[in-house]
């Protein structure tokens, strides 16, 4: 339950051997500690190149385990399942309600295991700089007039007055997932 003290220990232990390691952080704590301890601790023995499978141990419904192991691994870019969403953590220049916009948005698309980044920032402070990095990116406009991003190219302006945003934009995830999965399939054949 020591972060350090198994994060030294895992270190002695591949020093020691050439075997497989399996890692994991014992009795963590509850969903937000433990996957802190979690993260901290298998993150930095896995960047270190140390550790060849992962469990996650938390006082938590055991599908929280596997979700946080997936995204401590896609957060080291070790594996990548699943849509990888950037966004702020809102100012007074926000042009729409963030934290509210990708907590829906989040849950919506948990079913997507197709990789793909998205960008939810919400002022054009920030905005733009992030959506060229990503595969889908909204950038919060003024009037609601906001401004989406497809591969990091200005691709349309949206005004969120006749649908909401977290619906234009699970729509667009699911079409380029669907669009991702059809050229797996042809390049596979």
């Amino acid at each position: 339950s020591d972060v350090f003290m198994a994060v030294a220990a895992y270190q002695q232990l591949a020093d020691a051997c050439d075997y497989p390691i399996h890692l994991g952080i014992t009795e963590a704590g509850g969903l937000r500690s433990g996957t802190i301890k979690s993260a901290i601790g298998m993150g930095n023995l896995l960047w270190a190149g140390i550790g060849d499978t992962i469990r996650v141990s938390l006082s938590a419904d055991p599908v929280e385990e596997v979700k946080v192991g997936f995204d401590i691994l896609k957060s080291l870019g070790l594996r990548h399942r699943g849509v990888n969403v950037v966004s702020c953590p809102s100012c007074a220049r926000q042009q729409f309600k963030v934290i509210d916009t990708v907590a829906e948005l989040e849950e919506r698309i948990a079913h997507i295991t197709t990789p793909m980044t998205v960008s939810i920032i919400g002022c054009v402070v920030n905005g733009p700089g992030e959506a060229l990095m990503t595969d889908i990116g909204l950038t919060g406009g003024g009037q609601n007039n906001h401004q989406v991003y497809i591969g990091g190219e200005k691709a349309h302006r949206f005004n969120n007055g006749d649908l909401s945003i977290v619906d234009h934009i699970v729509a667009m995830i699911e079409e380029k997932a669907a669009e991702i999965e059809t050229a797996q399939k042809i390049a596979a054949e």
